[in-house]
């Protein structure tokens, strides 16, 4: 059911999983500053125990190009202002979506380009359609990255593949892509939606709270020290033991069950 009556992005949740779409097929679902706030909206309402993952991708042909360029033309003169709200949307949206103590899905169905490319970054899982571009596409514009860009792609790819990237902006495949460790999956274009909600339902009847401990700790591990990380991994083990998912999960095992009934809880 639709949840929002949004302009510029669909927010659909059922059986447990949200479907999140980028809606300005116009205008290759360009970022701008209505977009940033809707998505942030979603996001809170994403937020809820009663989503247990998620699934993003783009109307239309591409998945998002990145900064408006119209948007971009229209506030040339006032384009530090203009940057500064937009940025400062988009800086909260991916706080946001690593925020989320449940599994994300980027499903990429055409142009992954600039911004674009870093909300698919931000996401825990990259699914991508075969005759799927993806791009930094920044320096094309005079630019440099945004939403993260640099962070998430630096630890896939390491910092010389990233300057790569990132320097010369230039349009890498899907196969490319999934070549250098950037996505998790290439499939057919008709096939990317039935694949992405499939991996989406699995992870709705997964231990949601065990996913989400275990999205944080891989998060915090280039951060931390061995001797840190040890005991962030024990404190999470401690928290999980004392849900009905671990409890599930063991009786499960014990009876022979073919499968654990989880309940995110």
């Amino acid at each position: 059911m639709e949840r929002a009556p949004f302009k510029t992005i669909q927010l659909t949740i059922e059986k447990h999983f949200a479907t999140l779409v980028f809606n300005r097929p116009k205008a290759s679902n360009g970022y701008n500053e209505e977009m940033g706030l809707e998505l942030l909206d979603a996001l809170h309402q994403i937020a809820s125990p009663d989503v247990r993952s998620v699934v993003i991708t783009g109307a239309g042909d591409d998945f998002c190009i990145g900064m408006d360029p119209q948007n971009l033309e229209k506030e040339i003169e006032g384009a530090p202002q203009m940057i500064r709200r937009a940025v400062g949307y988009l800086n909260q949206v991916v706080s946001e979506l690593r925020r989320l103590e449940k599994p994300v899905i980027a499903a990429v169905n055409g142009k992954c380009y600039g911004t674009g490319f870093s909300f698919a970054l931000a996401c825990d899982f990259i699914l991508a359609a075969q005759g799927a571009t993806l791009s930094s596409y920044h320096i094309n514009m005079g630019l440099s990255p945004d939403g993260g860009l640099s962070y998430f792609l630096t630890r896939l790819v390491g910092p010389q593949k990233c300057s790569e990237l990132v320097m010369t902006g230039k349009t890498i495949s899907a196969k490319r892509a999934l070549e250098m460790g950037i996505i998790s999956g290439m499939v057919p274009a008709e096939k990317l939606m039935e694949e992405a909600t499939s991996l989406a339902s699995y992870f709705a009847n997964g231990p949601t709270l065990a996913l989400g401990r275990a999205k944080r700790l891989i998060d915090t591990s280039l951060c931390h020290s061995l001797e840190e990380q040890l005991e962030e991994e024990r404190q999470a083990l401690i928290a999980v033991s004392a849900s009905h998912d671990y409890r599930e999960g063991i009786e499960a095992l014990g009876t022979g069950k073919k499968k654990p009934n989880f309940k995110g809880k």
